[in-house]
């Protein structure tokens, strides 16, 4: 991991959590991105939603253009619309008067409005569609431990305050990436459509290749680590990825981006220097944009791209204080994500408890022999896995007792299973003969992996339920720890 190898990188400059004197300037720099990132969360607690009055409740229509690339799952899909015009369906509501209906049921328009549908026709960004469905807000659930899931708050981190569950789509029509350029007014917005366009057909036409080789639930896999797409599994699958606490492979997470941007270093090793490292962040970026560029992506990328510049410029990278300048630089283009996006959340605690606690379970893990990164692996496992356990037992009410297990048997074999599903899903362009070939070794390790997933979720007491408690337990949990921690570093400082 980028976040494991800066640690390694810092170990010999002592504690992360150093205690020297800070340079005048440095101390104004971080009060300035610390206040501004507080103001910021502070006003989001107070934001209102978007009113539309009667239409909430009630059946509307209206038009709009896919504004996000498609969700799929087995029982359809989720579309996320940028709503040009919604009104009421006036013939299913009682109303006074028709005056009334003119002046009082025509919604706003600056919408976004996420809408599930069914798996066919489908959908991609940019689609122009109608759709028709009962307008309602998102409702909150519970998990299996009692707790409850926020998904209005969570939702509306994205601006969506507003759902349709099951919209009929009653017309679609595809608007070109040309047109999106240059008859938008603001050019700037239609440029960026139009890569953003282009990334995500390119991402379709790339699973289509693998869905064509491999097969499913093969494919759903393949495509989670290399392209970050929302596949279905299954229910069933899913539950056993948890189980066995291998989920984040499932979706793309901080351990497949370093595995891509150490991939691109290579291959731009023979560059000059300079242009390496630069044509390397550009390809970071337009990846980041290509898998949907959520919590844990950007905050990879983020990071990546810090260490880049630390390289350009020949200057020192600290891991701690990328992170901390990472999630103050994301809390300030959308703080709502410090409480509403379990992703953010998961991703922070589990870099932290890399960097704080990686380095010193390593070096108590010296039996374990270091042949093929075996102790890194450990002890990265092992730091992360004690550090974020409190918040997943919070969250989900599930925490995986067979997790360190799992992960030495299946991740070690995940760059390889990156490297040939991804020349399997390139050469699909070109051949369809020899992507065939390649899928065939991306079929075997992508089978060992489930297999390992499968069997061990089988295993008694796999995994351990708790019942819903207070938030503040968590809290406290993660302050004492690092009050402990910066204790025990101080006293060695001295």
């Amino acid at each position: 991991m980028v976040e494991q190898i800066a640690t390694n990188a810092t170990k010999n400059e002592g504690s992360v959590l150093s205690f020297r004197v800070v340079k005048t300037g440095v101390l104004i720099f971080w009060s300035i991105i610390i206040g501004i990132a507080s103001v910021r969360v502070a006003f989001s607690l107070i934001q209102k939603k978007p009113d539309v009055g009667l239409c909430l409740g009630h059946f509307v229509y209206g038009d709009g253009i896919v504004s996000t690339d498609t969700e799929r799952k087995e029982t359809g899909q989720i579309v996320v619309i940028s709503v040009k015009t919604i009104f009421v369906d006036t013939k299913n509501l009682v109303v006074l008067s028709p005056q009334k209906v003119v002046d009082q049921y025509s919604c706003r328009s600056d919408l976004l409005v996420r809408m599930k549908t069914k798996l066919y026709p489908r959908f991609k960004y940019g689609d122009q569609i109608n759709f028709f469905g009962k307008l309602s807000s998102p409702f909150n659930f519970s998990n299996n431990n009692g707790s409850t899931f926020d998904m209005q708050g969570y939702l509306a981190k994205d601006d969506i305050f507003y759902e349709i569950k099951s919209a009929r789509i009653t017309g679609v029509a595809t608007t070109s990436e040309n047109t999106r350029v240059f008859d938008n007014p603001n050019w700037l917005d239609g440029a960026q459509g139009f890569v953003i366009g282009k990334l995500f057909s390119l991402k379709r036409r790339f699973v289509g290749n693998l869905e064509r080789v491999l097969g499913e639930p093969y494919t759903a896999l393949a495509s989670g680590l290399v392209v970050g797409e929302k596949s279905a599994l299954g229910p069933k699958l899913l539950e056993d990825f948890r189980t066995v606490g291998l989920i984040h492979i499932v979706v793309l997470s901080g351990f497949n981006i370093t595995i891509v941007a150490y991939a691109l270093r290579k291959v731009l090793s023979g560059l000059p220097r300079i242009w390496g490292i630069v044509i390397g962040g550009i390809g970071m970026f337009l990846f980041c944009i290509l898998v949907g560029g959520g919590a844990t992506v950007i905050r990879s990328c983020f990071m990546a791209s810090i260490a880049l510049i630390a390289d350009v410029t020949r200057r020192g990278y600290n891991v701690f204080r990328a992170l901390i300048f990472v999630a103050l630089i994301m809390l300030i283009q959308n703080p709502m994500i410090l409480f509403h996006d379990p992703s953010f959340q998961l991703s922070f605690l589990a870099t932290l408890g890399l960097i704080l606690l990686a380095s010193p379970i390593e070096k108590r893990l010296k039996y374990i022999p270091d042949r093929f990164g075996m102790r890194g692996t450990v002890a990265a496992t092992l730091s992360t896995q004690i550090f974020v356990s409190p918040f997943i037992l919070y969250l989900m009410g599930q925490l995986s007792l067979i997790g360190v297990v799992v992960n030495i048997l299946v991740l070690p074999f995940i760059p390889m299973t990156m490297l040939v599903v991804f020349l399997s899903g390139v050469f699909g362009f070109v051949s369809q003969i020899i992507s065939q070939v390649i899928g065939w070794g991306a079929h075997i390790l992508l089978a060992y992996e489930l297999l390992i997933v499968q069997n061990f979720a089988r295993i008694p007491f796999a995994s351990l339920r708790t019942p819903s408690f207070s938030v503040w337990f968590v809290v406290a949990f993660y302050v004492v720890f690092l009050a402990v921690y910066v204790y025990v570093n101080r006293r060695k400082e001295t």
